[in-house]
This record gives C-alpha cells, structure tokens and sequence, in this order.
C-alpha cells in the first residue's frame, strides 16, 4: 500500500481488510460479536456476562501499531491485541474478582486456549498476566460511568447459573467455557460472514414437520415378527415420553430393538415440546455413526443441512463450509463422535470450544453409553449434570447394557422417572454359553473350536489386533472363506468388507469373520453364531447382539464365551479386569449386568476421576488441592480467586491416546490423492485432500513406527507420511513384517 494509506489517530479505526479491499471498523464488528455473544448466551442467562465479554474482546486493535500493520502490510496477527481488553477488563472489574478474571480469561484466550486460573503448579498465570504494566494501551472511544451497576448485573447472573448448579466447583470451570465459546463463535462467525459475504439470521427449527415425517416411516415399517412387535411398543413408549419434563433419561433397549428410531422420536418430540434449539447424537464408533446418519435422513427425508455429520470420514466438497458448521454446531440435528464430544469439551482451544454454546438447551443422546471409558465416568457425569441443570438440555443414555453411573462416588442426577420405555418380554434369540476350558484355546485349537462350531455366517470377537491376525492367519489355511477387520486397516478398508459381510450375510453365504471389538457395539449385522474371547460382561452381551440379531435363523442361538492361552492383556487393564470379574460371575452362575458394573465400578473407583500427574483431571478442574497447596507455600503478591487448572487439565486429558502418526495406507486410490496433493499448489485444494486422505490412513504407535522406518517401509511426501506397498496387507492391513513376497517382486 501507499504512504497515504498511513494511519494516524483521525484514522478510522479498523478490525480487517478482506483480499478485495473491503474494510469492517472495528465498531461494526464489535456491536456484531457483541449481539451474537448476547443471543447465544441469554439462552442459559448469561446474556450481559457473554455481550460485556465480547465488548472489550478486540480493544487491543485501538494501537497504532496493529492498525499500521493491519492498514499498510495487510498483517493481522503480527501485533498481540487480545491482553490489552483483558487487563482492562480486569481492572475495571477488580472489586469482584471472580468477573474480572473469568471475563479476562475469556478476552487473553480468544485467539487461542484459555488459561489456568492457577497451575497445578502454584502459579497465578493469569493473574501475572493481567498485572503486567502494557505500553501504548488504547484509550476508550467512550468513558464507562456505570461499571458498578454492570457488575451487578455479571454477578446476578453468576449467582443465578451456580445456584442451579450441583457441583459448583466444576461449574465455574463449564461456566468459563461457555462464555468463552460465546465470544469465539461470535468473534469468528461475524469474521467469516463479512469475508463471505453471507448474512446470519438463524431460524427455529420445524421440529414437529421432522415429527411428521417421521411417524410416516414408522407406520410403513414391517410389523409381522415378534421383534418389529417389540419396536412398536418401545418407539410409542418414547413418543409419550418426550412429551415429559426436561432430565436425564435412560433408554435401555436390547440390540435390534429399535434404539436408533425411538430415542429419535423422543427427542424430535421433546425438541418440539420444549421449543429446543437442537438435537445431538454422541456415537462411540465411526461404523455406527455412519449407519446412524443414513437411518435419521432416511427416516425423517433430510439432507445435510438439517442433519449435519462431525467425523474424520466425511470428505466434503465445500471444506470452508463443513468447518465453520463443525467448528460451531448450529445444524439442527449434530451426529458425532464420543471422542469428538469429551475432547471438545474438556478442551482449552477456542477452536474445540467454540461448539459448547449450542449444546445449550438441546436434546443430547449419547448411544451406546457403556462404551465410556471408565476414567471419564466421573467428569462425564458432571458435564451431563451441568448440561441439564445449569444449560436446560435434556440428556438421554441408551444402551442395551446400561451402566450404573448414578451408583458412583459422584453421580449421574437422572429423572425422577430416568426409564423411558419398558421392554416387557423380550424375544429370546440366543443363549450365551460360558467357558468350558479354564486353561484356555491356542490359535490352533481356537480355529477347530470355531470350524466345529460354524456352519452359515460365524463371528469370532477378539480382545487384540494380534489376537486377530494369528486367528485369522490360522483359519485361512483351512480353505474356507474368512475375512479380517480391526483398526490395522483404514476406514477406506474396513468400510468395503462390511459391505461384503452385508451382502454375503443377506445371500445366506458361508462365512466366518474375525474381528476386534470394533464389531460389537451398534452394528446392524447378524450372525448365526458368535464366538466371543473373554471380557467385560458388557462386552460380551453387546457381542450376542450381532447374533439372530432379528431372530431371522429361527431358533436360539449360541454365543461361546472362550478364553485363548496366555492372552496378555496387562496393556489393557479395562478388558482385564472385566474379564476377571465376568469369570468370578460364571463361576456362580449369575450374568446379571447390573452385578457386574458394581464389581467393576467397585474395582475401577480410584481411576474414575481421570488420574493425570500424582492428582486428578477432575481436581484440576474443580478444587484444584495440589495447586492451591502450593501457591500458599509461595511468596507472591498477586491475588487469584479462582482456581481451576483448566489449560493444565486439557492437556492431560485425551480419550485415545496419545502420541499416534497418522500414515497413508497403499490402499484404493490413495497414493493418486497424495500425488494430487504433492501436485497442487491450491491451499484449499490440499486442505480437501488431506481430509479425503484420512479414510485411507491408519494410526500407528511410535514403536510401530520405529519398527518399519528401520524396515525403510515409510516415506515422505510432501509432508505427509505413508508406508511403503509391501507393508499393506489387502486383508489384514498393516504388516509390520512386510509382505515378502511382493517385496522381491
């Protein structure tokens, strides 16, 4: 630009300059994030907290340095902005700290995560932050007179969430991230609409049309068998039932029983009922997820606009499009991933949290629920209880197995009334069969057991990949037609054998597949046998419902319950200990679920509060022991009310774990994808073909990695990682040890 484009303090003040030229003052913008912070937060009543947040978010923009950068070099982030209505913020507000450091909090992180209240180390960062003398600190366009009357306001509004709120302590933490997702929606929604060109003006869902259409494929649905007759009864129970009060709810159906379509006719019930802003559905496994999706549009006519899938599988045409609805969630119907659900919300970053506000008064289903890994029962039941009694959202738990997360140390709050349906008398499909040989199967003997036991279509669960791979291996040289799924082999993969094992299973074709736990949960398949190796009593009910699943082979069926030699599981204390404790159930002949989960609660209790570095994630974001401890033990002299580790415990916490690399598999058409990214210098276009690549990448640990860059089976290309051919299996996936035979071709 030229000199005459030099800014002076008669310049009008700026927030951005699109790539045509066009130019937003920062007033516009300011009035604009702060209406939108307003509307999005009045829903749980914290209007005034989220509109004087997002007021001061971008006061940092006054300076003349950020002003120069942004006016003469096109530069926005070369000058920090966001302290400086931070520690204005927190001066103004200083009488009650609590409101200046919360709404500070907010303000300092907005371009990134937020902060800790105090470290589990002792150290008031944010305190220290806010006390730090600022140079050329903009002065304000007008002089706030009535900052008392304000605060009054703030503070009524924190009183009146905390009041409502079971665990206060965890509250303030939930509290900050609402508040913080307010403003980054805000902040960034107005950003993108004023670079589009696009208007916000965001409509009630119809609900009771998406209803109507719903009863009309429920009544042309077939009602012959005695499980359609089942369907029936618990579908009509979950219309009357969304007609209730909102709570926590349970809907605890057996496999086959029509949980999908009744626990959304519920919920389109009590969304129109309520007058709710949407409906989300937490699926633990990407296999279910996507028959979810296909089920709800099917059944209720919608396209994407109204149903919205959040997943690492979806490869969208308008990659810009799919991440702002990702990024914010304000699609009327939200099917996404468990661990996209604890990951978001447990998170520090702006771009993680900025979907938190729209899971205010909605209707939250988390399918499959006994899929929670037991070291986040405890914050899970406290996000859930913050939802309904602070947010107003209605939280519904389905499972055929349903956990007792109201019997632990720190309880789900459920209904007065928590069951939906009753299920009556349950159709008997199959019988489970407990283990017959204590000292266990070998791979070899394991193989007869299963080709004495097969005849039309058998499933055999196992609890490891390598398990998996020598079955396998061990079945295939009987020469009859068996195939192989686990998470060796990328989503690309294992998607085209469930649609083979669908269609030979539909064909009444022999076959035998062997699979990890991936198969278990949700998966509408049906064998006329399974085999399951020895695990939690969950486990193994959830394997019997990939058994006569529809009663369609006439006759009870069996499940074999098995355990192989040596089995090594110490890696994987969740399926260890269930698996001792369903033995001790066997051995006195007694397979009830709920006596399952209080021994394996019972046994599990000191990891339920997510145990990270000699304390709790759970304390880290509540009381906060360890670093009140020693911030006491410290000389300082800035004061800091609040205590919550929240940067500290985002960076603990983690569902899958960490320190996995991705690589691109030699499968389908993905080495033509990495060309094309290599290829192309179009950033949009690279951003499309990294996401289409994902369905053909597996996640591998370091010592899998080290093992094949020392075989040289890994390469790079323009920045991506991917494995040499001969270190793709086309039916087991990854092969460490390589496919010598293709590599002496």
């Amino acid at each position: 630009m030229s000199e005459k484009c030099k800014w002076t303090s008669e310049s009008p003040i700026y927030a951005r300059i699109t790539e045509d030229g066009r130019k937003q003052t920062l007033k516009a913008h300011t009035d604009n994030s702060m209406k939108m912070a307003y509307d999005f937060a009045e829903v749980f009543g914290a209007g005034k907290l989220a509109e004087t947040t997002a007021y001061d978010h971008d006061k940092g923009k006054e300076k003349p340095g950020f002003q120069e950068n942004l006016l003469i070099k096109g530069e926005r982030g070369k000058v920090r902005h966001s302290i400086f209505g931070a520690k204005h913020v927190y001066e103004k507000f200083s009488r009650v700290l609590p409101i200046a450091e919360m709404i500070s909090n907010c303000i300092t992180s907005h371009h990134g995560e937020l902060r800790d209240y105090l470290s589990p180390e002792g150290d008031a960062a944010l305190a220290v932050e806010m006390s730090k003398e600022l140079e050329d600190i903009p002065v304000a366009a007008d002089v706030e007179t009535d900052a008392e009357e304000l605060l009054e306001t703030l503070l009524k509004e924190l009183k009146t969430m905390l009041a409502m709120a079971p665990d206060k302590a965890f509250a303030i933490t939930m509290i900050t991230k609402l508040l913080y997702s307010c403003l980054v929606d805000a902040d960034r929604l107005d950003a993108y609409l004023f670079e589009s060109g696009e208007s916000y003006s965001p409509e009630a869902t119809k609900w009771d049309e998406l209803l109507c259409r719903l009863e009309t494929h429920l009544a042309g649905l077939p009602s012959e068998s005695e499980m359609s007759a089942l369907r029936r009864s618990v579908s009509s129970q979950c219309a009357k039932a969304g007609l209730w009060e909102r709570g926590i709810y349970q809907l605890s159906v057996p496999t086959g029983g029509g949980k999908t379509l009744s626990s959304l006719r519920f919920a389109l019930t009590h969304a129109n009922k309520h007058k709710m802003g949407r409906i989300i559905c937490v699926i633990p496994y990407l296999s279910i997820l996507e028959q979810t999706a296909t089920a709800i549009r099917d059944a209720i006519g919608a396209d994407d606009e109204i149903v919205l899938e959040h997943h690492s599988n979806i490869v969208p045409d308008d990659l810009r499009y799919y991440k702002l609805q990702t990024g914010r969630w304000g699609a009327p119907i939200i099917l996404t991933t468990q661990v996209q659900f604890l990951e978001s919300v447990f998170s520090a970053r702006g771009s993680n949290l900025r979907k938190l506000h729209n899971m205010v008064n909605g209707v939250i289903i988390f399918d499959e629920v006994q899929s929670l890994p037991v070291k986040c029962v405890h914050l899970f039941n406290s996000v859930v209880n913050f939802l309904n009694k602070v947010c107003g959202s209605t939280v519904l738990l389905c499972t055929a197995t349903q956990p007792l997360l109201d019997k632990v140390s720190r309880p789900v709050l459920l209904s007065d009334r928590p069951s939906i349906a009753s299920c009556g008398i349950i159709p008997e499909r199959t019988k489970i069969v407990k283990p017959n040989r204590p000292v266990g199967y070998s791979y070899p003997e394991l193989a007869g057991f299963t080709l004495d036991k097969h005849n039309a279509s058998t499933l055999v669960i196992v609890n490891t990949k390598k398990a998996a791979k020598a079955l396998f291996t061990e079945l295939k040289s009987h020469n009859i037609h068996v195939v192989h799924l686990s998470t060796n082999m990328c989503p690309a993969h294992r998607d085209v054998v469930f649609a083979d094992l669908r269609r030979m299973l539909d064909a009444r074709e022999p076959i035998v597949c062997v699979s990890t736990q991936l198969i278990e949960a949700g998966v509408d398949i049906s064998f006329e046998c399974v085999i399951r190796d020895i695990a939690g009593l969950d486990s193994i009910y959830q394997a019997a419902g990939r058994c006569n699943r529809h009663g369609e082979y006439g006759e009870v069926k069996n499940v074999y319950v098995v355990s192989i030699k040596r089995e090594n599981l110490n890696k994987l204390p969740d399926i260890k200990i269930g698996a001792e404790i369903t033995r001790s159930l066997f051995d006195y002949d007694t397979l009830d679920i709920d006596t399952y989960y209080k021994h394996y609660f019972h046994a599990r209790k000191d990891v339920m509060d997510y145990p990270a570095d000699g304390g709790t994630i759970y304390d880290m974001l509540t009381n906060n022991i360890k670093g009140c401890a020693a911030f006491s033990n410290r000389d300082h002299t800035e004061k800091a009310e609040l205590r919550m580790a929240i940067r500290s415990a985002a960076d603990k916490f983690y569902v899958i774990a960490p320190g996995q690399t991705d690589v691109v598999v030699p499968y389908g058409n993905a080495m033509e994808l990495l060309d094309d990214f290599v290829a192309s210098n179009d950033l949009r276009e690279k951003q499309r073909l990294i996401q289409a690549l994902g369905r053909n990448s597996v996640s591998l640990y370091r010592f899998q990695v080290d093992e094949l860059k020392k075989r040289g089976a890994l390469s790079d290309s323009g920045g991506i990682c991917y494995i040499s051919r001969g270190f793709y299996d086309s039916e087991l996936g990854i092969n460490i040890d390589g496919n010598h035979e293709f590599l002496c071709v």
